[in-house]
């Protein structure tokens, strides 16, 4: 099951984007999923006067509203009554609460085991309690003795499906297929919301096992129109109807419409164990984690024992790369039931996110034992390998689902998806084309198809080591610029960590920032600018428009992500996230950005830098809105401090390490010598030290506060070279604070000292992502002052921070001029022309 925003459960943790996910599914989710669940009260229940006025009629209603405790008081109240109606009610109270046993044994009982609707539920209580052989054979002779069972056929091919049963499940779904026209001919002949919902549900499973979608294209609305008939026609207050549209929904990959309809079901009943289950996935599939407690919590408060709750925390466990408590939480599953296939494919998954190869095998030849034709085991296992950006295994994995389940969609996007992050563009296409033609609706698969239609028509500049794709009616001064600039870094990138990488580097650059979120996540909203997935870098293009993020310094950024795709070559995509983020920032060689200064001091000074084990995380499950930009800060400072300590030569054994599928404790101990602890001890005293010189303790606050007022009076009075003595004393006492280096670059400017102005704009410049002011004024000022080759170079910086900017171009091509550099002239001058003529297409972004 996948949604839009759920392709982050395969990537996000590759691209290094799960926080974005966050941010994108907390605006799909409403927060009652994530508060009211954790209460252990209800609202009261208002029933209507015919229903109260019976007790059986009132039970009845308690427990469709989810209020199962009080259903089963109620019927303590009853002398005497219906025996086969007082057990359907009883037993319906008493299976979301755990108490399956209970529940049997009244589903037994001679006075009502005859029944066929007792029989049904009694087969249904079997398969939860694992015992699904036996709920098969009762439900054989359910649809056998009452060929017209609606239900007794749906799940007979819904168990079946779940044992591995495809052709008995086809056979058992087949029985939907004449409603098909008995819907078309006359929809209004159906009365009850519950078969019609039913009808709806099977019919999709017969379609999706029979892969006839493709063929039957009114499908999709036939069974759509069902449910919305049975929840807005024969019965609205029937919330079931609800639940099976965002299911379908879900299966779709409409993610919005899911948690729609999973919204409307928790309205009529709260504590339905299977809405709980299906929202806490799509929570989990986008790292909502908030959401996903709460929906574990909600089914525990129902069922402390829940199998469907520990399913779902082993899930969550395993998001959160915690493979040894998920499988403590599995284990209690298998525990209760042996050959629960489930249980057993997120057993072998939490083997393979620790790259157990030989266990994972085991544990998936126990499956095969079971269920020969199985393929979600595999698709769990890998999923996990897949997130670890384990591509050869996981596509091995995703290639047995989609053989052993060709009917499946989400497999095959599964694996369009790894293909896309590995940069084979066109096995993708294949991939992802068959899964179109299975399901023509799904969003997923329709977003990735419109994105690699997209790429095919892309242009593309190859060098040595990196090809770079671009749109060229959009973005023709790409090739210009960035496959020189990628070359000219690749020497030291690789060199520093001693390895390069086996294949060349796919660079993609998209003229929109929905195509490029796209690209990142399969949904068309991500925030941020570039993503690498190992060999895929992608990128919004660098300049102003309604649909990008505006300019930026693109350099810095491809230094950034390509050196994620050298360490994660160096560790066989392998390294620790935080690892990761902290050596691609220190790539950057750009000093600490003025917006981490005071974060830092606080963090540092209160105790707030995160652990070791919580570092990842602030990354994807930030508490505070700084958390994520503190995270890149400590990972930072964190690689600084080990090669400061250590020596550069400790970074290269940790990958070394790592790439052996060692545990982060273990290298902690066997590289640095230290416990996790230890280390965190050191490197948080390490910490204080950094800060003590910045100026933000309460004396220094003072004096800054009282210097600052002095030098903003002698700059209104004009007396700048006084101000000048004041604003340097400012620089001294706050050394990492923005405003002095630009009150001195303003005073120096009017004092028409040019290299004390150089000095102070390249502070400025050096933290500026967005603004090629500072780059500019540099050059001219070096020009003026005789120093071309200076000059040339911040000319460059500021086109490398806005390649879309003439200025830039022109003071790039009048220096390249003056040096003699004929090469670089020209490649300007034939830039300027195309600028120009951009600017006078009004459909083209102008900047």
């Amino acid at each position: 099951m996948r949604c839009p925003v759920v392709i982050f459960l395969a990537a996000a943790m590759a691209l290094g984007l799960a926080d974005q996910a966050q941010d994108l599914t907390h605006r799909a989710i409403p927060r009652k999923w994530v508060e009211p669940l954790l209460r252990d009260d209800l609202p009261a229940l208002q029933l209507p006067d015919y229903v109260t006025s019976s007790l059986l009629e009132k039970a009845r209603g308690q427990v469709f509203a989810g209020r199962y405790k009080d259903a089963l008081l109620t019927l303590q109240k009853i002398p005497h009554g219906d025996p086969i109606e007082i057990a359907l009610i009883k037993t319906a109270a008493l299976e979301p609460l755990g108490r399956w046993d209970e529940a049997l044994a009244i589903l037994s009982d001679q006075s009502v085991k005859d029944d066929s609707r007792v029989q049904i539920n009694r087969a249904r209580i079997l398969s939860e309690m694992g015992r699904d052989r036996q709920a098969v054979a009762l439900l054989g002779q359910v649809v056998q003795a009452h060929a017209d069972s609606i239900d007794g056929h749906y799940w007979l091919g819904h168990i079946s499906e779940k044992i591995g049963d495809l052709d008995g499940a086809r056979q058992a779904y087949a029985f939907f297929e004449p409603f098909i026209d008995k819907w078309q001919g006359d929809p209004h002949q159906f009365s009850s919301a519950a078969d019609v919902t039913t009808i709806g549900r099977g019919l999709d499973r017969w379609a999706t096992l029979n892969s006839a979608y493709p063929t039957h294209r009114p499908l999709h609305d036939i069974i759509l129109g069902m449910f919305l008939k049975a929840y807005d026609e024969i019965d609205r207050s029937y919330w079931p109807a609800h639940v099976a549209a965002a299911e379908y929904y879900a299966a779709h990959d409409d993610q919005e419409s899911a948690v729609k309809e999973l919204d409307q079901a928790a309205d009529g009943n709260p504590q339905d164990i299977e809405s709980l289950t299906l929202m806490g996935r799509i929570a989990l599939q986008s790292y909502n984690f908030d959401a996903a407690d709460a929906a574990i919590e909600g089914i525990r408060n129902i069922d402390p024992n829940s199998i469907a709750g520990n399913m779902l925390l082993t899930r969550a466990l395993l998001q959160q790369r915690l493979p040894s408590d998920a499988q403590a939480a599995v284990k209690r599953v298998l525990a209760a039931q042996p050959s629960n296939i489930e249980a057993l494919g997120l057993l072998a998954a939490t083997e393979a996110l620790q790259l157990h190869d030989d266990q994972t095998a085991a544990v998936l030849k126990q499956v095969d034992k079971l269920d020969p034709h199985n393929a979600s085991a595999y698709l769990d296992v890998a999923e996990q390998l897949g997130a670890m950006r384990q591509y050869p295994r996981a596509a091995a994995m995703y290639k047995i689902a989609v053989d052993r389940a060709p009917w499946w969609t989400t497999a095959r996007n599964g694996l369009g998806l790894l293909y896309t992050q590995s940069g084979e563009e066109n096995d993708a296409l294949t991939v992802l084309n068959a899964a179109h033609e299975l399901d023509p609706f799904n969003y997923a698969t329709t977003n990735y198809l419109r994105l690699l239609d997209e790429l095919m028509k892309f242009s593309r500049k190859e060098t040595a080591h990196f090809v770079v794709f671009y749109d060229a009616q959009t973005d023709p001064v790409i090739p210009e610029y960035f496959g020189d600039y990628l070359e000219s870094i690749y020497p030291s990138v690789t060199g520093e960590y001693h390895q390069e990488p086996p294949v060349k580097t796919y660079i993609e650059v998209f003229p929109t920032h929905d195509a490029f979120s796209v690209r990142t996540t399969g949904s068309p909203w991500i925030g941020t600018v570039g993503a690498s997935t190992g060999r895929v870098i992608a990128m919004v293009a660098p300049r102003k428009g309604h649909a990008t993020m505006g300019p930026f310094n693109w350099s810095q950024v491809l230094r950034h992500e390509f050196t994620h795709t050298v360490t994660l070559a160096a560790t066989d995509n392998r390294i620790a996230h935080w690892f990761t983020e902290g050596l691609a920032v220190l790539q950057e060689h750009s000093p600490l950005r003025w917006e981490w200064i005071p974060m830092l001091y606080q963090a540092v000074n209160k105790d707030q830098l995160f652990t070791l084990d919580h570092l990842t995380w602030a990354f994807i499950r930030p508490k505070r809105p700084i958390d994520r930009q503190l995270a890149y800060a400590e990972s930072y400072w964190i690689c600084q401090y080990i090669e400061e300590n250590w020596g550069h030569q400790t970074i290269l054994k940790m990958l070394a390490e790592f790439r052996q599928g060692k545990e982060q404790p273990d290298v902690f101990l066997e590289v640095l010598g230290k416990s996790e602890s230890e280390f965190e001890k050191g490197f948080f005293a390490w910490t204080h030290k950094q800060v003590a010189g910045w100026g933000y303790d309460a004396d220094s606050s003072k004096r800054y506060d009282e210097l600052r007022e002095q030098g903003e009076a002698l700059i209104h009075s004009r007396d700048y070279q006084k101000a000048v003595e004041v604003w340097k004393q400012i620089e001294t006492l706050r050394p990492v604070d923005q405003l002095p280096h630009s009150r001195l670059a303003g005073l120096y400017i009017r004092l028409n000292q040019p290299q004390n102005l150089v000095d102070e704009l390249i502070q400025l410049h050096l933290r500026s992502l967005h603004d090629n002011i500072y780059a500019k004024k540099i050059s001219r000022v070096y020009r003026d002052m005789g120093q071309t080759d200076k000059a040339t170079a911040y000319a460059l910086q500021a086109v490398y921070i806005d390649p879309y900017d003439p200025d830039a171009h022109e003071l790039l091509a009048d220096l390249d001029a003056k040096t003699g550099n004929t090469d670089g002239a020209a490649k300007e001058k034939r830039v300027l022309k195309i600028l120009d003529a951009m600017s006078s297409d009004e459909n083209t972004p102008v900047n």
